[in-house]
């Protein structure tokens, strides 16, 4: 908020701006440049973080002289823009307005309080002053933020572990976990999720009286509850809500069933038949898949897999009896509707991301797979467009060496065991009974990179149905079943579309110095950390994924996490990625044993144990500012050679009329409130969804000899720009 003082006082309140003044000049073509880069911030911290925060392009930058001149550019692809006043503008002082491309997706980025502009590290506000005169060039940088990609450092994750109901002689124990808690940093932890809770790494949220097997986690970050959704995985029971049930995990510790999903599928468990061998079919067509919670904490959106519509409920109640609204969720096109599949979620800039596959079970025909993104639209309830179609087919993917069925492709639905499988090149095998690896897609989940890039997990819906180590069934061979899911990386093509790094969307990061010399040539991915490390297997993702956008890695839930000399068989846990490169974390302990993961289940051996993956972030933090000036020639206007007000004192009052924080401007008349950069504000006082008023009422300000002797408020809210006016009315 920007306060202009006339003699009259002007005073101007602005939650990012920044003013400063001059008096009308001519042109002059001696006046420098300003070169100005627009970032896209992710932790609040008033500072340009180059490996985190990279340049938005496309937006525009106004650069404008005392006498009301100006010109325009647009940022390119790095987020930069010079601005040369040349014989167009002059006087040397300007004023630089930098415009939201996204209002009311995006909101200014955190600034810091600074008496020069000589480090472009330090974020500026988005509207500033520069003084070019003589030649003088200068760089800063400003930004724009969404407030959902804030996280703290070291966030919890969450992960949702699956346990066997199989063979039913020996069930698994009701207080085995079901959420697991740990760190984000926590790498080379082994703790399996029958162990005691390990205060120092990880901990249960939930055991399987509570939930039975879930897969979907989504969390509120407004009142911290931890939701999770029944999942549908032979030989793994559901909890005491069935096959439609969200369960809530409530920040006391208490998990409870939070509502049931209507028609969600009727088909029961059984493990004293045949190991739950009916069960089978349903796999990926009931109960439910991927959920997210908005991070305004008020819709929670699930996708039904058995009747392919998108719920939405209302996150804030306690117990949800009934959803808000479902919602259809567009068949592509796939060969019969019967074959569309949706089920990942991802959230991003208010919009809701819902991918699929196209499952080939009707043709059995592996050229007719697909990966689809839709985008719905939370405002108008509707699906509007797809943001991605890519054929799972046409490119080869890691398989597992040593077996005659590798799977080194993707493969269409089927309910049975192939006895034979095609790979990637043509060649038929017989897959005979055993071991085997035949991965037919699901989408899991869906995450965006802070520039826009989509990562995708795609998972393996065969072990969920086939089993690990199961014996001969009439008409399902004896059969243990590997996991062969897939990180993905999904990137803007020139159309607009998303293209998959395997289809050349993306950079491929995938050669032998990245894996140990393993990189199967053929493949290309972003994400080479996603092999294994003997080589074997080649793709490890189970499907679950997490992004903190103010990490440098990424974690994903992953089989074999831990690797050790004489011991490379762990289970299931997750592994993190480098966000730049896609390499494996190194080790972390320095002992030259990778074991940059972390060990969380044994379940189901290497079929895949683990569900989703889940950050906990806290809500974003609030900063107002920023600026109080002179208005000399009393227009409400921020001209840029109008002086700025130093020394004076400005105050922070909550809805109560508490006084929460106190300010005084500097040099450059700026002054913020905020509890993480200039930290003159509690955070437990700050909350969102509250008033607050910003005053000037220090007495000793307008006495005689005070830094407002003799000034008083300009005029408010003028002109049609709010960025550069003033804010400030007179009260009492």
């Amino acid at each position: 908020m920007s306060l202009a003082l006339s003699t009259a006082l002007s005073a101007s309140l602005a939650a990012t701006g920044i003013v400063s003044a001059v008096s009308p000049a001519a042109a002059d073509s001696g006046d420098g440049n300003a070169t100005v880069r627009v970032v896209r911030e992710v932790n609040a911290n008033g500072k340009w973080d180059q490996v985190l925060e990279p340049g938005m392009a496309g937006v525009t930058v106004v650069l404008t002289d005392d006498a009301g001149r100006s010109i325009t550019g647009t940022t390119q692809a790095d987020g930069t823009v010079k601005l040369t006043p040349g014989n167009s503008l002059g006087g040397g002082k300007y004023r630089i307005e930098v415009k939201n491309p996204d209002k009311g997706v995006l909101f200014p980025g955190f600034a810091s309080l600074k008496s020069n502009l000589i480090d472009p590290t330090v974020l500026s506000s988005n509207v500033e002053f520069v003084d070019l005169s003589g030649g003088k060039n200068v760089e800063i940088t400003t930004s724009f933020w969404s407030p959902e990609d804030y996280c703290q450092k070291n966030a919890p994750l969450v992960a949702a572990c699956e346990n066997p109901s199989i063979p039913p002689p020996d069930p698994t124990p009701q207080t085995r976990r079901t959420l697991t808690q740990l760190p984000f940093n926590a790498r080379g932890v082994q703790m399996p999720s029958d162990a005691p809770p390990n205060p120092d790494q990880s901990k249960a949220l939930a055991t399987e009286a509570d939930t039975g097997t879930v897969w979907g986690l989504g969390y509120n970050k407004v009142n911290k509850n931890l939701f999770s959704a029944a999942y549908a995985k032979r030989g793994s029971d559901y909890g005491p809500g069935g096959a439609g049930a969200i369960y809530v995990t409530q920040p006391n510790g208490q998990t409870r069933v939070w509502a049931t999903v209507p028609n969600a599928g009727a088909t029961q468990h059984q493990p004293d038949v045949n190991m739950d061998l009916a069960f089978n079919p349903v796999v990926g067509k009931q109960s439910l898949g991927d959920l997210d919670v908005s991070s305004d904490g008020k819709d929670l959106y699930v996708v039904n897999l058995h009747d392919r519509r998108l719920y939405r409920y209302d996150a804030t109640q306690s117990t949800a009896a009934a959803p808000k609204a479902s919602y259809p969720i567009k068949d592509p096109g796939c060969s019969a509707s019967g074959d569309w599949r949706p089920r990942g979620l991802g959230i991003q800039d208010g919009k809701v991301y819902v991918g699929g596959v196209c499952s080939a079970e009707s043709t059995g025909n592996r050229a007719d797979l697909r990966a689809v993104v839709q985008v719905f639209d939370p405002i108008t309830g509707q699906f509007t467009n797809t943001v991605m179609d890519q054929a799972l087919s046409d490119y080869r993917r890691g398989g597992y060496d040593g077996i005659p069925c590798v799977g080194n492709t993707w493969y269409a639905w089927t309910s049975g065991r192939p006895a034979n499988q095609v790979d990637f090149d043509g060649v038929n095998h017989a897959c005979g009974t055993g071991v085997i690896q035949n991965p037919e897609p699901e989408f899991d989940d869906i995450v965006f990179e802070t520039n826009g890039d989509m990562v995708l997990a795609l998972g393996d819906r065969f072990p969920d149905r086939a089993g690990w180590a199961l014996p001969d069934f009439p008409g399902f061979p004896q059969t243990t079943a590997l996991n062969g899911g897939d990180l993905n990386r999904a990137c803007r093509g020139g159309n607009h579309m998303f293209v998959l790094d395997a289809h050349g969307g993306c950079a491929n990061n995938a050669t032998e110095a990245n894996n140990g010399g393993y990189q199967d040539p053929k493949v290309q991915e972003f994400y080479p950390g996603d092999w294994g490390a003997f080589g074997n297997h080649q793709e490890v993702s189970q499907g679950g994924l997490a992004l903190s956008k103010v990490e440098t890695v990424m974690p994903f839930t992953a089989m074999d996490p831990l690797f050790t000399p004489n011991d490379w068989w762990t289970g299931h846990g997750l592994i993190w990625v480098d966000r730049q490169d896609g390499t494996r974390l190194a080790d972390p302990d320095g002992d030259g044993v990778d074991n940059g993961g972390a060990y969380l289940n044994n379940g189901f051996g290497k079929a895949r144990g683990i569900g989703d993956l889940e950050v906990l972030c806290d809500e974003a933090p609030l900063q107002i500012g920023n600026r109080v000036w002179k208005d000399t020639d009393e227009d409400g206007i921020q001209d840029p050679g109008e002086e700025p007000v130093v020394g004076a004192t400005v105050n922070l009052y909550d809805a109560d009329g508490n006084k929460i924080g106190t300010a005084v401007t500097n040099e450059r008349g700026e002054y913020y409130f905020d509890s993480t950069v200039t930290k003159n504000v509690k955070p437990e006082d700050f909350p969102y969804g509250k008033t607050y008023t910003v005053k000037m009422d220090n007495p000793a300000d307008f006495q005689a000899g005070g830094v407002l002797d003799g000034w008083k408020p300009t005029r408010p809210n003028q002109g049609d720009n709010d960025q550069v006016d003033s804010s400030g009315e007179t009260s009492g």
